[in-house]
């Protein structure tokens, strides 16, 4: 089975890289609720790098370089699908040629860096919850997976955890 070549923002290689390293980072923290129940919160993701050493091959080679290059220059994001791989947004950071084209053969090395989307905007509705009839803070605080100190630090109007009037609004982050 033949794989489908490498592709950035429209632009074909006719061979996939020979070396190809993908780096993904994310920084996890468990949060442990009253009633011992824990969930993991992702606190922050790194943009994945891809990097990577081909060869160009056919009398064109020199042709298929200045191609990419030229998307090297342009600094704009594309899409960038690998075989086997889902396809994202991302830069060209680097490109370097290794050689000079040799028998119709160049080898080169790039680096992708993803282009992450910018955080949405949640509307500060949705940071709030209306009590229902005989809930508590604790009960909240279960229910959303938010430790009872946050809910007591984002409510200062709340004068008693246990005591909440039906309809109240409650801020959770």
């Amino acid at each position: 089975m033949k794989n489908a070549p490498m592709r950035f923002d429209g632009l074909s290689l006719s061979h996939n890289p020979h070396k190809l390293s993908i780096e993904n980072e994310s920084r996890l923290r468990e949060l442990t609720t009253v009633k011992r129940i824990s969930r993991t919160e992702q606190l922050y993701r790194r943009p994945c790098v891809i990097s990577g050493e081909g060869e160009l091959y056919g009398a064109d080679c020199l042709e298929q370089y200045i191609a990419l290059e030229r998307l090297y220059r342009s600094q704009k994001r594309g899409k960038l699908a690998l075989p086997h791989l889902r396809p994202i947004y991302a830069y060209l950071k680097e490109l370097s040629l290794l050689s000079e084209p040799h028998e119709d053969v160049l080898k080169y090395r790039f680096v992708f860096v993803e282009a992450q989307s910018p955080r949405l905007r949640i509307p500060e509705e949705a940071y709030y919850i209306t009590v229902s009839q005989g809930e508590s803070l604790w009960d909240i605080g279960y229910r959303y997976g938010v430790g009872i100190d946050d809910l007591v630090r984002l409510n200062p109007q709340i004068p008693h955890i246990d005591e909440l009037d039906a309809e109240e609004r409650v801020r959770l982050c």
